[in-house]
C-alpha cells in the first residue's frame, strides 16, 4: 500500500512535470507566434503608411503643377497686356523722345 502511494505520488509528479514542460512549450510557441504577428502587423502598417505618403506626394505634385500652370498663364497674360500697352504708346513715346532730343 505504501508502495502504491509512492508510485501514485511519483506518477503525479511526473504528470505535473510533463504538464509544466508542455505549458512552457506552449508559452514559447505563443510568444513566437505573437512576435511574428506583431512583425507582420508592423510591416502591413508601414506599407500602408508608405502608400499613403506616396499618394500624398503625388497629389502635392499635381497641385504644384496646377499652381505653376496658373501662374504661368497669369504671367503670360500680364506680359501680353504690357506689350499691348507698350505697342499702343510706342508712337507717342518716340515722338516725345524725338521732341526732347531736338529741343
Amino acid at each position: 500500500m505504501a508502495k502504491d502511494i509512492l508510485d501514485a505520488i511519483r506518477a503525479a509528479e511526473e504528470e505535473c512535470g510533463a504538464r509544466e514542460a508542455q505549458a512552457k512549450a506552449d508559452a514559447q510557441e505563443k510568444s513566437a507566434q505573437a512576435k511574428k504577428d506583431a512583425a507582420a502587423l508592423i510591416e502591413k502598417r508601414e506599407q500602408a503608411a508608405r502608400e499613403k505618403c506616396e499618394q500624398s506626394l503625388a497629389q502635392a505634385k499635381a497641385d504644384a503643377e496646377k499652381s505653376l500652370e496658373e501662374a504661368r498663364a497669369s504671367a503670360e497674360k500680364q506680359c501680353a497686356e504690357i506689350s499691348a500697352t507698350a505697342a499702343k504708346n510706342r508712337d507717342k513715346v518716340v515722338k516725345s523722345a524725338a521732341e526732347a532730343i531736338l529741343r
